[in-house]
C-alpha cells in the first residue's frame, strides 16, 4: 500500500467523529486525479462546501499541470489566523482552527498532514508521467529542429538561387567625376559579399531564436530560454523606448535647422542682389556682398548647433561634455594663427585695399591678385610666380594698389634720370618728355611732365612721369621707357654720366654708342 494510502487511513481514524451522532455532519471530498485525497467538514462563510473542495481541486491541478512543477517546492506557512499550503507564492489551501475541530489533531498538525498528503500524491503521479513527459519533450524538440533544418534549407536554396541570379549579371562602374571608384567586376564581387553578409546575418537570427524555443520546452532549461529572449528583447525594448521619447528633441531639431536654412537663403538671395547692383544699400559696396553672406552663414550656422547642441542624444552625459571641452582646447589652442589670419582676412574685405585681377605690391612681391581667401591672399608675379601671403601679414605691412586708379585718372609711371649741372634743365626736360611720347602704352593725355626731385652735388635729379591705364603691364612699359631715355638722350649728343661715372679719356671723345653700336 502507497504511503499517501497509509496517512489518509491515519487521518481517516483521527478524523473519526467524537461521538455517533457526528455520522450525519456535511463532508465534501477533495478530488485530484479522480482519486480522494481528504474530506472537508467546514468552510468560509462565503463559499458552500463542495465549492471550498472544487476550489482546492482546481488549484492542485493548476501547479501538477505546470512543466516545472516540483512536489518538494509545496511548503507549509503558518501565521496566527491560519496555516496555508502555498507553491511558489501560490496558496493551495487555507487550513483554519474550525477544521481541526473535527479532529483529534491541531491545526498545525492537521495542516502538516494534508501537505503530506498532497506531496505523496502528486509525487507517484510524476513518476508515472515523468518518462512519457520526457518522451514528449524530446517529440517537440525533435519537430523545432526539423522546422529549424526546414528553413536553414530554404534559406540557403534562396541563397544560391540570388548569388546565381547576380553573378550573371553585368554590372556599370561606379564612376565619381570621372573617376573609376569600383569597377564592374568589383561592383559585383561587393554584391556577393553583402548577399554572403545578409544570409549568415539571417541564419545566425534564425538559430539565436531557435533556441529560446527548443529550451523552453524542457523545464530544466526553461529559465535559460528567458535569459537568451532577454538579451535581445531588453535592449531593442530600451532602443524603441529611446526612439520614441527622442521624437520630440528630433522635431525641435528639424524646425530650428529648416528655419536656419531658409534665414540662409534668404542672405544668399539678397547677396545675389546687392552683388548684381539690382539692390542698393548706401555705404555697402557690391564687392562686400558675397564675404558678407559667407560669414553671416558661418554665423548662422554657429548659432544653429548652439540651438541645437542642448537636444542632441547624449549631450547632457560628463563623456560627450567633456569631448566637447577637449575638442574646444585643440581647437583654441592649435588654431590661434589661423583665427589671426580669419581676423584679418575679414578686416582686409572691409577695408577694401585690393580686389582679385588687380595688380598690387606687398612687401617685396609685386603681382596680380587671383585669390583671396578667409586665411590667405594669392598673388601671381610677373615672372609666372604664385605667391601665398597670410592675410595677418598683409594687414600687418604696406600694400600698393597700382589699378584702383588705373581708369581715372590713370597710373603715373616714373623714372629718375641725374644729369650734370652742365646741362640746360630745358633741354633735360625736352629730351625725358621725348622718350616718353615714344613709348607706347603711356598716355598723352594726361600730358606727361618732368620733376626736379633734388640738386644733388653732382648732378640734378630730374623724374619723367607719364600716365598709364595698363597697370599690368608695368615691367614692360618701363623697359621701353628706359630704352627711349638712353636713345633719347645718346641721338641728341647728351651724355649721362650719373650718378657716377669715372674714365680716363684718350682726347675729348663723348661717352655715347656709336650709332652701329645701338
Amino acid at each position: 500500500m502507497h504511503h499517501w494510502k497509509i496517512v489518509w487511513l491515519v487521518l481517516c481514524l483521527l478524523t473519526g467523529l467524537r461521538s455517533t451522532g457526528q455520522d450525519s455532519l456535511p463532508s465534501a471530498p477533495v478530488l485530484f486525479q479522480g482519486d480522494t485525497l481528504f474530506v472537508l467538514h467546514t468552510a468560509p462563510h462565503n463559499l458552500h462546501l463542495q465549492e471550498r473542495a472544487d476550489l482546492i481541486s482546481n488549484r492542485l491541478n493548476a501547479v501538477y499541470n505546470q512543466r516545472d512543477f516540483r512536489p518538494d517546492s509545496m511548503l507549509l506557512a503558518e501565521d496566527t489566523a491560519a496555516s496555508r499550503i502555498m507553491y511558489k507564492g501560490q496558496v493551495i489551501m487555507t487550513i483554519t482552527s474550525r477544521d481541526a475541530d473535527f479532529t483529534d489533531l491541531d491545526r498545525g498538525m492537521l495542516a502538516s498532514n494534508y501537505l503530506t498528503v498532497i506531496k505523496e500524491k502528486t509525487g507517484e503521479l510524476q513518476s508515472f508521467s515523468s518518462f512519457r513527459q520526457v518522451l514528449l519533450f524530446a517529440a517537440e524538440a525533435l519537430a523545432v529542429l526539423a522546422g529549424l533544418l526546414v528553413i536553414i534549407w530554404l534559406l540557403n536554396k534562396l541563397y544560391r538561387r540570388i548569388k546565381y541570379r547576380y553573378a550573371r549579371r553585368t554590372y556599370k562602374p561606379f564612376v565619381v567625376n570621372n573617376y573609376t571608384l569600383l569597377s564592374g567586376d568589383r561592383v559585383r564581387g561587393l554584391w556577393l559579399k553583402t548577399v554572403a553578409i545578409i544570409r549568415l546575418a539571417a541564419l545566425l537570427i534564425i538559430v539565436y531564436f531557435t533556441l529560446p524555443v527548443l529550451f523552453g520546452i524542457f523545464p530544466w532549461t526553461e529559465k535559460l530560454a528567458d535569459r537568451l529572449l532577454t538579451y535581445v528583447l531588453d535592449p531593442l525594448k530600451d532602443i524603441i523606448r529611446n526612439i520614441v521619447g527622442y521624437i520630440p528633441n528630433l522635431l525641435t531639431i528639424l524646425v530650428i535647422y529648416l528655419f536656419t536654412r531658409y534665414i540662409i537663403k534668404l542672405v544668399k538671395f539678397m547677396a545675389g542682389e546687392i552683388e548684381r547692383g539690382v539692390l542698393q544699400i548706401r555705404g555697402f559696396y557690391p564687392d562686400w556682398a558675397r564675404p558678407t553672406y559667407n560669414i553671416v552663414k558661418v554665423l548662422l550656422y554657429l548659432f544653429m548647433f548652439v540651438a541645437i547642441y542642448p537636444y542632441l542624444p547624449g549631450s547632457g552625459s560628463r563623456v560627450f561634455q567633456g569631448v566637447s571641452v577637449f575638442l574646444g582646447l585643440l581647437i583654441s589652442i592649435g588654431s590661434s594663427s589661423a583665427i589671426a589670419n580669419m581676423v584679418a582676412g575679414i578686416v582686409i574685405t572691409y577695408m577694401r585695399p585690393f580686389k582679385v585681377g588687380e595688380r598690387i605690391q606687398v612687401g617685396d612681391v609685386t603681382g596680380d591678385v587671383i585669390e583671396k581667401t578667409l586665411l590667405v591672399t594669392r598673388i601671381r608675379t610677373i615672372k609666372n610666380e604664385d605667391v601665398t601671403i597670410p592675410n595677418a601679414v598683409i594687414l600687418g605691412g604696406r600694400t600698393v594698389n597700382y589699378s584702383s586708379c588705373a581708369q581715372e585718372p590713370g597710373l603715373i609711371l616714373h623714372v629718375e634720370v641725374t644729369i650734370g649741372y652742365d646741362t640746360p634743365w630745358p633741354k633735360v626736360h625736352a629730351l625725358l618728355l621725348e622718350a616718353a611720347s615714344k613709348t607706347e602704352g603711356l598716355l598723352q593725355e594726361p600730358k606727361p611732365f618732368v620733376l626736379q626731385t633734388a640738386l644733388s652735388d653732382y648732378y640734378v635729379n630730374y623724374q619723367i612721369n607719364a600716365y598709364t591705364r595698363n597697370p599690368e603691364r608695368m615691367a614692360v612699359l618701363y623697359s621701353e621707357l628706359y630704352k627711349n631715355i638712353l636713345d633719347t638722350f645718346h641721338n641728341a649728343g647728351q651724355e649721362i654720366m650719373s650718378p657716377a661715372y669715372q674714365a680716363y679719356r684718350d682726347g675729348n671723345s663723348p661717352a655715347i654708342p656709336k650709332s652701329d653700336e645701338k
